[in-house]
């Protein structure tokens, strides 16, 4: 089926999505042990819906048990970090729309173009909106390579191109179509330790292991407790997430821009002003973020945030 492959590919292009492969619907035992052995490691902190059926993220047919394949797509949110260190800074992927709206929206929309060609079939979407590994996906479908950082890297399209880099999010479509699957891709990071250096709380621990319990991002975003005062200290002006470990990465040296509006920032997304975002109410809150991923926090998180990073700022 490799014609109707391709037109699934180019399908994919057209919609927006940087990169797309196959990956077939089959158990991935080594991606299953790794996580068992993080896990072990309690390197999951305080994100114990990461021990619940940790198979189901790398075995697809658990999800539909006659799929076949899996349409691994890749679609970039970068944009400028304009960053002004004496400001507050939101991570690039939460500066625009719900990403797992968007990629999901999209994801559809491939969805529709492909039954056009070959009748209705069953899938099943996700944009990181359920337990299933799309990064471990992605690289079975020859998009790219697990960095040390532990992101997704898309190395260059073609030979003299520069790196599609990491600044990307990734959808699947679960299958029973039968598709011919992509080969994985021969990556490195090779000697670069740039990530590595560049975390201000050594979060990187190992070759492609992150201890959640020090790395900016998880504490911003999902710690529902209170920062040690380690981490406080050294979350800078990070209000949500944190990209510093993919700022310094070769590999997104020169990032795709991405041309999807939804995922352009918003200007008050961009060195934010600390002082309007402290006075905002609870309902206030709601209203500003609905359709952002910082609705995925709660009001208080969101407001100790703030006074973390005040305190840093020394405002």
């Amino acid at each position: 089926m490799t014609d109707f492959k391709e037109i699934i590919k180019s399908e994919a292009l057209r919609l927006g999505f940087s990169a797309v492969g196959i990956a077939p619907a089959e158990y991935d035992p080594v991606g299953h042990n790794n996580l068992y052995q993080w896990l072990l490691s309690g390197y999951q902190s305080g994100m114990s819906y990461m021990e619940r059926a940790p198979r189901k993220r790398y075995d697809p047919k658990i999800h539909m048990p006659d799929a076949r394949s899996v349409i691994v797509c890749a679609h970039s949110y970068y944009s400028e970090p304009l960053e002004n260190k004496k400001t507050g800074y939101v991570s690039i992927y939460a500066r625009g729309e719900d990403y797992h709206i968007v990629i999901e929206d999209k994801l559809q929309n491939l969805c529709d173009k492909i039954t056009e060609f070959s009748g209705e079939f069953k899938y099943k979407i996700y944009g990181d909106s359920s337990p299933i590994s799309e990064k471990a996906l992605a690289v079975k479908a020859g998009i790219g390579f697990i960095g040390r950082n532990g992101t997704l890297i898309i190395p260059q399209k073609k030979r003299g191109e520069p790196p599609l880099g990491s600044f990307h999010f990734i959808g699947v479509i679960i299958t029973d179509l039968d598709i011919d699957p992509d080969s994985a891709i021969e990556g490195t990071c090779g000697k670069c330790r740039r990530c590595i250096d560049a975390c201000p709380t050594e979060a990187i621990v190992a070759d492609r292991v992150i201890d959640a319990g020090r790395c900016i991002s998880y504490h911003t975003t999902q710690n529902k407790g209170e920062f040690d005062d380690d981490i406080a200290d050294k979350t800078g002006n990070m209000i949500f997430g944190c990209d510093i470990c993919q700022i310094v990465c070769p590999y997104n040296k020169k990032p795709v821009v991405t041309a999807e509006p939804r995922f352009a920032p918003r200007d008050d997304m961009v060195n934010v002003d600390l002082r309007s975002l402290n006075d905002l109410s609870a309902d206030e809150f709601k209203s500003k973020f609905r359709d952002s991923d910082i609705s995925d926090i709660k009001y208080e998180m969101f407001k100790r945030n703030i006074a973390v990073v005040s305190k840093n700022l020394g405002k």
